[in-house]
């Protein structure tokens, strides 16, 4: 992996921030940033900058109380819930904060707002039974579906990434580490995760559209997309009524049609 820098200074992360002024959100650590005293999300805050909790494994009930903290009129995020962080029954990991649509009424929690999620949608980095668990625990407003894709999904085929050796799974949907079962990637399409989500999982054409497609943009403070509105980018997929693609439509352009 490339080298990194989890002890960024707030003035280096400040400058970093104000070199990307398209950015809505970043994923970051509760648990580093509870060492930091919370000012690099501050600054993402003070910026307009959803911080999206993630890729910690450790960060405690404390640390994470203290990240939501800072934001109580807004929801902060989660990101890929459950790959990345931990959940418990007792020592509460990211993946607990997860799982409610409403706090309990403890003093630790009041005024506090449940985090959004998402989650990768190939049904391997999260078992079906745990995708189906979080959909009856959460309202699906709140919820969205990433693919977490970096490759096509060729079985067996090889791929260089972030230089590693990566290699397809025998059901073309994800990724691993080459001799390693460490999943690193998907291969899965906003389409398939439609399908799953609506053939395997039984969710409602119209609430798994809008985890795709309205809750991201809406999350991500995207208002230039995510529904069908006037003013709005026209970015559609037309399918038929088996859900097969029929027509992609990019910024009001027809870029691909199904001539069968």
């Amino acid at each position: 992996m490339p080298p990194t820098d989890s002890a960024m200074s707030t003035e280096r992360f400040e400058q970093l921030l104000d070199s990307i002024p398209s950015l809505k959100v970043m994923t970051i650590s509760p648990h580093l940033e509870a060492q930091q005293r919370y000012q690099r999300m501050e600054a993402l805050l003070k910026r307009g900058i959803l911080p999206a909790l993630g890729h910690d494994r450790v960060a405690t009930e404390t640390e994470i109380l203290g990240a939501l903290s800072l934001s109580p009129s807004r929801s902060l995020h989660i990101t890929h819930l459950f790959n990345v962080c931990s959940f418990h029954h007792r020592s509460l990991g990211l993946a607990n904060f997860g799982l409610v649509e409403q706090f309990p009424r403890l003093p630790q929690y009041e005024g506090l707002r449940p985090p959004t999620v998402e989650l990768v949608g190939d049904l391997a980095h999260v078992h079906p039974m745990v995708v189906a668990a979080v959909l009856r625990a959460r309202s699906f407003q709140n919820i969205c579906f990433v693919t977490d894709s970096v490759f096509e999904p060729t079985p067996g085929a090889r791929v260089k990434y972030m230089g590693r050796q990566l290699q397809v799974s025998g059901d073309g949907r994800t990724l691993s580490l080459v001799g390693e079962e460490t999943l690193a990637g998907s291969c899965c399409s906003m389409l398939d995760t439609l399908h799953s989500l609506v053939h395997t999982l039984a969710v409602p054409l119209g609430e798994a559209v809008a985890m795709l497609s309205e809750n991201p943009a809406r999350i991500a403070g995207l208002g230039h997309i995510g529904t069908v509105e006037v003013g709005k980018r026209a970015d559609l997929l037309l399918l038929d009524t088996e859900l097969k693609l029929q027509r992609t439509i990019v910024a009001g352009r027809t870029e691909f049609e199904n001539e069968q």
